[in-house]
């Protein structure tokens, strides 16, 4: 390596202050052996102790194999394999749980083998006796104490010993050790569910029942760890300290990680190695090939004990505050200044932070004064419920959390006010009980509807008068009021939609004094005005104050503005094909097609932003959406990504028109929800939005999104290509009935056969009837209505049918004039009344000429499908034969309806609800 790629402990130190100010990367620390052993056996010892629990008639033969081996860590673990193999796991234990309670003051030398054989005695003193902890864990435990909740991540350790929680104990975090001596890692959800900070033992713990000390366990492949390595290595800094980086499972996972997918993952690894000799700490070893992985970072000459310093700032709190419990951040009494702090990234729509919220920073919207007013009862009331900021997307509601959080932390010293960062644990009744035993507490949660089952649930602690815990809520409003109704009587909701005149004359003063006053407004009044005028022009289109923010800076600038940024977004490529701009552009278009005002909960959602790049779903927080997050000021609402204004998706889409990049990022969209759906996606992660998108669309883009979607469902799927026979008969006639032609006669050799042949037979119809082949158009109508083809028919495939058979019999009928199928569209017609109703009859088959609509009418559902059928057999017959189409044998008899006749006889109302019996 070259002497400048190599930093030292002072580098590391900056590295680390600039972490914890920065806040918004977590911070998962690894622990190895170098720290311990200043109090703790090492491993020459630690073998001899494996010796002595050896039975005597086995030392030879364990002293000789071990002499063969002269490096001291194989031969540990040789001694550990052999002592196993000869008496058992627990003799292993035993000796470790001895060479641990060196450290204990309250176990004299001589009563160490006594205590070791009795494990809850050694549970009981890791809890309550006295320890000599290394200064390296006491000074890393003051430094992550005083962290920012958002960065204080896992702890992972190699070693056997509680001293890293007896050192957070003492610092006021309490943590929970998870051993894992064999492939049993939590999984990551698992993880978030921790009330306290997590200590990963990744070799065991001492007070479990078995380690990993053996050659072959110890570097066994761990599936489970590297799954959950790499959700916790996302947009993470790894600090690795005492640890040399010798081949064993976990190092395997890390370095398949970090060299693989370095990039994805978007994690920075900072290695601090005690030697100072580059050739020494690399060598031929694992870390010769993360050194020139993207993101590695190495350290040399740095001692573990001395690294986390006094004088290494933590960037966030006061040291005389308690730390925050795991997941959550304190929100400090006295604000802190920030001098390099930039207005502009704000107002032009990044996510606010707390710099955003210090007094006097930005005005209170009235909004936010009457958020406060409701939090201020809650409080008085010593807790009970509390306050919910809802609207739609863009109308400050994150802001006026933060704001009113900051207000009330330094207003009311006696109660403790707590914000929620992203992966917090679940709130339950043990957390609540343990938080508020430290003092009366007010929780602060943006995106509330991530918590919302979590506060039904433990109703009965916080949910009355006294209970000393209140609640600060945001949430967009279609969330609050989908899954609030056991919560809404215990808060008060505050509706963010709209600005007064007082608010525009506060944001216009705000702008003036941050010297973002727009270039032309003359004055704080012109700006006022306009703030005023846009906002109410926009109040009708669900949203408003961001809206209104970007009509008065920008105007009909805003469109070059949008432009410069796609551009500035098609510089970082995620594949050889793909950048972010059409990821981005991806985003848009699902807004502006499905959800403009985010309201609707149909926007782009994480598993299809993912997709759309080929990657797992894990990596769409990393390098795609916190990187949008900064550069776009995309925003989140529930599991849907947006752009922060309607009027920016609706720029964008324009702009693909205009650098003709449209058709890529269409069949984009529709490739990502296909390969989502065969790939088994539930609907939760949100893929039938992006796989059929082509059937909100009209003309060329519908064909597009369509064609992508096929792409992705690949070679046996119908109805994506259905979907995509809809939008060429939409665009192109020719080529949808040459597609049409193409696909009938392989019908049945895709999986979803059954389920999609009604409709593939419709579209196939109408294409034929609009190229004048009525008769056959007719024959297919008909066949769709059939009992046998397909799955069960249902209301809505029988209209779809209905309508196409009633129109092209109308044709037919024009062409031929025969009188015995004269009837058929107006059985058709009262057919979809009793199916569908009234309304769409006659908003489908509105044109047709139905002078017998009276007495045809009087029929009973079952005369009319039994005349249908009649009139109908041959015309099906001779379809099915002239689009060589495979249908079930069974097909050569008279046409089957009795499906459509039960759909017609269950509906009630329509024209005239048929009543059986009645007409005959």
């Amino acid at each position: 390596m070259h002497p400048i790629d190599v930093g030292d402990v002072d580098d590391l130190r900056i590295r680390l202050e600039v972490t914890a100010q920065e806040a918004d990367r977590r911070l998962i620390t690894v622990f190895g052996s170098g720290i311990s052993s200043a109090v703790l056996p090492g491993v020459p010892e630690l073998t001899a102790m494996f010796r002595e629990q050896v039975p005597s008639r086995g030392r030879a033969r364990f002293d000789e194999t071990l002499a063969q081996e002269p490096n001291a860590g194989l031969k540990y673990q040789n001694a550990a394999a052999m002592l196993t193999r000869m008496v058992g796991e627990h003799a292993v234990m035993r000796a470790i749980r001895a060479a641990v309670l060196r450290a204990c003051e309250d176990v004299r030398p001589e009563d160490l083998a006594a205590v070791a054989n009795d494990r809850e005695k050694c549970q009981d003193l890791e809890r309550d006796g006295t320890w000599r902890v290394p200064p390296g864990y006491e000074r890393f435990a003051r430094f992550f104490s005083g962290l920012n909740g958002r960065v204080r991540g896992p702890v992972i350790t190699t070693n056997f010993d509680p001293l890293i929680e007896i050192a957070l104990r003492r610092a006021g975090i309490e943590s929970m050790a998870y051993p894992v001596p064999t492939d049993a890692a939590p999984t990551i959800e698992q993880l978030n569910q921790f009330v306290f900070q997590p200590v990963l033992h990744i070799h065991g713990h001492w007070t479990g029942a078995a380690t990993s000390n053996a050659p072959t366990r110890i570097t066994a492949p761990r599936p489970r760890l590297d799954q959950l390595l790499q959700r916790l290595l996302i947009d993470s800094v790894v600090l690795v300290v005492g640890y040399s980086g010798w081949l064993d499972g976990f190092m395997k996972s890390l370095r398949s990680r970090v060299i693989y997918d370095a990039d994805s993952l978007q994690a920075q690894v900072l290695w601090a190695a005690y030697e100072s000799d580059v050739a020494v700490v690399v060598g031929d070893g694992p870390l010769k090939e993360l050194v020139e992985a993207p993101g590695f970072s190495l350290y040399l000459g740095v001692d573990g004990h001395t690294l986390f310093s006094d004088d290494l700032g933590d960037g966030t709190e006061a040291e005389s505050e308690e730390a925050a419990p795991f997941g959550y951040s304190r929100v400090p009494r006295q604000p802190r200044g920030t001098s390099s702090y930039q207005p502009s990234a704000f107002v032009e729509g990044r996510q606010p932070e707390w710099a955003d919220a210090e007094p006097g920073r930005w005005p209170l919207l009235t909004a936010t004064v009457r958020l406060r007013e409701e939090v201020d009862r809650a409080l008085d009331a010593d807790g009970g419920g509390g306050a919910v900021a809802i609207g739609p997307l863009g109308e400050g509601k994150s802001l006026a959390v933060r704001q009113v959080a900051v207000v009330v932390a330094e207003a009311r010293p006696e109660w403790q006010v707590l914000w929620r960062e992203p992966g917090a644990p679940a709130i339950t009744e043990e957390w609540l009980k343990e938080v508020v035993s430290l003092g009366r507490t007010l929780i602060c949660v943006d995106e509330a509807d991530l918590i919302m089952d979590d506060l039904v649930a433990t109703k009965d602690v916080w949910d009355r008068e006294g209970s000393g815990i209140a609640f600060l809520l945001a949430s967009h409003d279609r969330l609050w009021w989908q899954g609030a109704a056991h919560l809404r009587p215990s808060f008060e909701d505050i509706l963010f939609h709209g600005i007064t005149r007082e608010d525009a004359q506060n944001l216009a003063e705000a702008w003036e004094r941050n010297g973002l006053l727009p270039a032309h407004a003359s004055d704080v009044g012109e700006a006022r005005e306009r703030l005023i005028d846009s906002a109410g022009v926009m109040t009708e289109q669900g949203n408003t104050l961001f809206g209104a923010v970007l009509d008065v800076r920008y105007g009909s600038g805003l469109s070059n503005r949008v432009e410069d940024l796609l551009r500035k977004l098609r510089q970082v490529r995620l594949t050889d094909s793909l950048d972010l701009g059409d990821v981005f552009a991806g985003i848009c278009l699902m807004q502006h097609v499905l959800d403009k005002d985010g309201n609707r909960g149909r926007g782009a959602s994480r598993a299809v932003i993912a997709a759309m790049v080929g990657l797992d779903t894990v990596f769409a927080d990393g390098k795609i959406l916190k990187t949008l997050g900064r550069e776009a000021a995309v925003t989140i609402a529930g599991n849907r990504v947006y752009c922060r204004h309607p009027s920016i998706a609706a720029i964008v889409v324009r702009a693909l028109e205009k650098e003709e990049g449209a058709q890529k990022v269409y069949e984009l969209v529709g490739q990502a929800g296909g390969s989502l759906f065969v790939a088994g996606a539930t609907d939760v992660e949100g893929y039938r939005d992006a796989y059929l998108l082509s059937r909100n669309l009209r003309g060329p883009e519908a064909v597009w999104a369509a064609k992508g979607a096929v792409v992705g469902t690949g070679n046996d799927v119908l109805e994506s290509r259905v979907s995509l026979l809809r939008a060429l008969r939409m665009e192109d006639r020719a080529k949808a009935l040459a597609y049409g032609r193409e696909l009938a006669p392989h019908l049945s050799e895709y999986r979803d056969y059954r389920r999609h042949i009604r409709g593939f037979l419709v579209e196939y119809s109408v294409c034929l009837r609009g190229d004048g082949q009525a008769q056959t158009s007719a024959g297919l109508a008909a066949l769709a209505l059939d009992d046998r083809v397909g799955f069960n028919l249902d209301a809505s495939r029988a209209g779809y049918a209905l309508v196409s058979l009633a129109k092209s019999m109308a044709d037919v009928n024009r062409q031929t004039q025969v009188a015995e199928t004269a009837a058929a569209p107006e059985i058709c017609y009262v057919l979809l009344e009793r199916v569908r109703g009234a309304e769409e009859a006659t908003k489908y088959l509105r044109e047709l000429k139905i002078p017998r609509i009276g007495e045809i009418r009087e029929l009973s559902p079952g005369k009319l499908c039994g005349q249908l059928a009649q009139m109908l057999d041959k015309a099906a017959t001779a379809a099915k034969g002239e689009t060589r189409l495979p249908l079930p044998s069974g097909l050569q008899d008279l046409l089957s309806f009795d499906d459509l006749r039960r759909l017609a006889e269950r509906r009630e109302g329509g024209t005239r609800a048929y009543v059986p019996g009645a007409d005959q």
